[in-house]
């Protein structure tokens, strides 16, 4: 967390956590659960009060873990209740390692031998599936960040939502959104990821739908759809998004296509964890209000070791507080972010940090690292781009190789055209790029256009597939998938 200003007595631990964890609301209609100025009392705390309560949960849970789970018990030795960053010296938890701590493959951080719990995976922009398990209490009390999130992005009991979360192969997002909805007060329509563009459309101009709730990929595709479907424009007031980051070529799109006047992100999150963040309609894109009574947040500099201060960029470490059922301790998120030494204009005293995306989404080529955000400012400035890119680093000969995937609908004859802008849009970005290639370094940039949605996406949840290092993985499938495709090399003779 950010450094302590000051902590007064915390006094019982134990009660504190009770007040702060337990009570949160199951009852069929979050709204009536509303207290306070915003959702609920949390988001106006005072900041010493705040900081006792955040270490007092902290210990507990701390002290839950290592007595519940011999995995836990010589892990956390090495925390320090009395430093500024008491987690400071434990080793963090990778999502490999977790992998093995919990079913199928064991039951090392499992509470507990009974077997009502719930089975989710995940396996997004890096394809590779992420086991968790929730409790079906557990999965009650994600209503309170949910209900809090929404209604700091300003859902009201007077929309309508349709829901494309994907659904299905385990897929969790859908199944606890579906679930708060139906007990937020608002009129729901549970489309998910799999319905026909067509059918949605036509149910959303009979019943005025004006919110769309979904991962951002799964939305831009379904405006795109629509359009080349030919039917006529739908206006949507409220675009709720999350599980990937919104990209600002993306963000404009949907402006664009869908007249979205408001587009938050009323929940960010992992699957192995819990609920870290959210947006109000204060919050610029990307900056969120830290659910900090729900897990204990780090931001560090992998380089130093060091916690980083406001305004440095580092990765997230988090401690999931609710989870009971497998305690996650100082996992590695693998999303770069920082804090905000500043309050929102909202109102709300909660914590905001700045998300700049998966700690992933770069690719070292040569002696450069190259961002996904930074090649997709460049595509956003070519006429005729669209926002949704792939990267993907090749290893030839000892050399590296840049290729960028970009979706257009542009006609084949301006192909040589648009990668030419393209280039030279990012070497005059990021001259170190441009010395890669005339000191042969690296072997030149090769750009592919390829048709709208063709990009390879993740088959379960439809996230598209940012990131690919062919150089790391020889058996990579993408490469073959996509030399399948209609792609075409604009810079290749």
């Amino acid at each position: 967390m950010l450094p302590r200003r000051h902590l007064g007595a915390a006094g019982s631990q134990e009660q504190i956590h009770r007040n702060i964890i337990a009570s949160q609301p199951v009852a069929n209609d979050l709204l009536s659960q509303r207290h306070g100025q915003f959702y609920d009392e949390w988001e106006s705390i005072l900041e010493k009060r705040r900081q006792v309560i955040i270490r007092g949960n902290l210990d507990a849970y701390v002290r839950f873990a290592r007595e519940s789970t011999e995995y836990y018990r010589d892990r956390l030795i090495q925390y320090d209740s009395s430093a500024e960053f008491p987690l400071e010296n434990v080793p963090i938890l990778t999502a490999s390692e977790l992998r093995g701590l919990v079913p199928p493959n064991s039951n090392k951080i499992v509470v507990g031998s009974g077997h009502d719990y719930t089975v989710f995976q995940s396996g997004g922009s890096t394809g590779i599936p992420k086991t968790t398990i929730f409790s079906h209490h557990e999965l009650e009390r994600l209503n309170l960040p949910n209900a809090r999130g929404f209604f700091a992005c300003g859902l009201s009991s007077q929309d309508r939502v349709a829901d494309v979360w994907a659904v299905g192969s385990l897929y969790m997002t859908f199944v606890h959104i579906n679930r708060m909805l139906q007990q937020y007060g608002c009129m729901n329509f549970p489309f998910s990821n799999h319905t026909a563009p067509d059918f949605i459309y036509t149910v959303m101009k009979l019943f005025r739908i004006n919110c769309v709730t979904g991962l951002p990929s799964v939305i831009l595709n379904l405006a795109r759809q629509i359009e080349s479907l030919g039917l006529s424009a739908i206006n949507v007031d409220k675009i709720f998004y999350g599980g990937e980051h919104l990209y600002e070529a993306d963000l404009k799109e949907l402006e664009t296509k869908l007249g979205v006047k408001q587009i938050l992100a009323p929940g960010y999150g992992t699957v192995e964890t819990w609920y870290l963040g959210y947006q109000c309609t204060r919050t610029e894109t990307g900056v969120y209000h830290a659910h900090d009574d729900q897990v204990y947040i780090e931001i560090v500099n992998e380089d130093t070791g060091k916690h980083c201060s406001p305004g440095e960029v580092g990765m997230i470490y988090v401690t999931a507080i609710p989870r009971r059922l497998m305690p996650v301790v100082r996992y590695r998120v693998g999303d770069r972010a920082c804090w905000l030494d500043e309050r929102c204009v909202c109102g709300r005293t909660t914590p905001l940090f700045k998300l700049f995306g998966r700690g992933d989404d770069i690719l070292r080529i040569g002696y450069d690292s190259v961002e996904y955000q930074a090649v997709q400012d460049a595509v956003l400035k070519v006429p005729g781009l669209l926002g949704s890119i792939q990267m993907e680093k090749q290893r030839e000969q000892g050399r590296d190789r840049l290729v960028i995937r970009v979706e257009t609908e542009l006609p084949d004859i301006n192909h040589a055209a648009a990668a030419a802008t393209l280039e030279e849009q990012l070497c005059h970005a990021r001259p170190a790029f441009r010395d890669l290639f005339s000191k042969g370094l690296a072997w030149p940039l090769k750009i592919e256009f390829i048709e709208p949605n063709a990009l390879p996406r993740n088959e379960r949840t439809g996230k598209l597939i940012r990131i690919v290092d062919a150089a790391m993985n020889s058996d990579n499938a993408i490469g073959d998938m996509l030399h399948r495709s209609t792609s075409r090399s604009a810079n290749e003779g």
